[in-house]
């Protein structure tokens, strides 16, 4: 499709109104502006595409290999939509470029439209052999450290041609993500979500406290001990109170947080070398972590207050719920975080950590 312009004609009417119908298909609506702009220029798909690669890339070298053109080819179609837009449309950074505030606001209904036209050409059958398809994915941080791994090798090796990108997740970004078009799907623990989005539960889980071998809380761990310890929490956000703060709460107490980092394997990598306390998910230090806590010889203790369990979910949204490639590939996600890494029912394996 390099190099063809796509006219009104291709629709047997104006682009506007196979546009149209090409979103009413995929029950979305288009901006009048973006109507007005495609009416007025002669549209080039190729052109939208190119936005597309850079606005998901945020780079403009990496934004011409996904499309497998050259960078002078994508570098002369920003120029070509600048001129259009009479807009920079992108800024030049350190790491590669930002979207303007224009570019900002033409983004989803454009997105929105490539990925209906996109659609509306797409064969009902996918074949993942055959098929070059690029995914884009968030995984939450206690189940990254296997799930990324996971997920790559099983979609080589069910398809070779593919490309699977992945974005640090958190509640906030993995939700502007999924609406924005930025992200295809996104594995977390969301407590509400809206209207337009589809959920998937994955497992369940729940949290414990993890301290080295030899603290003097190995024999016992109460609520006053717990409180009264030094503890190192893990969050993606960087927010400086987690899902165990909120639990905790509500007995009316509060624990010390020393430090704040943004990963689990941080805060256990603390913890084995101090009498710091942070609690994680159980599925997390049974899974990759396993080998190494009993390297480090870490230790598992139940909280000694009431919590709630947690419900990993796959969501994704409206526009891609009928895509037959990304249905497979949410399949793929679905059989890689839908249960343990290590093969064991979470809950059972509570008692084990805990020997």
């Amino acid at each position: 499709m390099r190099g063809a312009r796509i006219h009104s004609h291709v629709f047997g009417g104006s682009f506007e109104t196979g546009l149209r119908a090409a979103l009413s298909a995929s029950n979305l609506e288009l901006d009048t502006s973006v109507i007005s702009w495609v009416n007025n220029v002669r549209l080039d798909l190729n052109l939208i595409a190119v936005l597309e690669a850079i606005m998901l890339e945020r780079n403009v070298t990496r934004a011409a290999s996904s499309l497998s053109m050259s960078q002078p080819a994508v570098s002369n179609a920003l120029r070509r939509a600048r001129k259009l837009t009479k807009d920079q449309l992108f800024l030049k950074t350190a790491t590669g470029v930002q979207p303007t505030s224009r570019m900002v606001t033409m983004w989803p209904e454009l997105h929105r439209s490539l990925t209906a036209i996109r659609a509306s050409f797409t064969p009902e059958d996918f074949d993942p052999v055959s098929d070059a398809t690029s995914f884009r994915i968030a995984v939450t941080d206690s189940l990254a450290m296997e799930g990324v791994s996971a997920i790559t090798l099983k979609l080589q090796a069910a398809s070779p041609r593919a490309r699977v990108a992945f974005a640090v997740h958190t509640h906030g970004s993995s939700l502007e993500g999924i609406d924005r078009g930025t992200l295809d799907c996104a594995v977390g623990m969301f407590a509400s979500l809206p209207r337009d989005v589809h959920v998937q539960s994955l497992r369940t889980d729940h949290y414990v406290c993890v301290m080295r071998s030899g603290h003097e809380l190995t024999q016992s761990l109460t609520l006053d001990q717990f409180t009264a310890a030094a503890h190192v929490l893990a969050t993606p956000s960087g927010l400086e109170l987690g899902l165990v703060d909120g639990w905790l709460s509500l007995t009316g107490r509060t624990r010390t947080i020393v430090a704040v980092v943004n990963h689990f394997a941080d805060a256990l990598r603390i913890v084995a070398q101090s009498d710091l306390l942070t609690c994680v998910p159980l599925g997390f230090f049974n899974g990759p972590w396993r080998a190494i806590a009993d390297e480090r010889r870490l230790v598992v203790r139940d909280l000694p207050f009431e919590t709630e369990k947690l419900l990993y979910k796959l969501i994704w949204h409206e526009r891609l719920h009928t895509h037959p490639a990304h249905q497979w590939f949410r399949s793929l996600v679905g059989d890689v975080c839908g249960s343990p890494f290590d093969g064991s029912p979470i809950e059972d394996a509570a008692s084990a950590a805990q020997a």
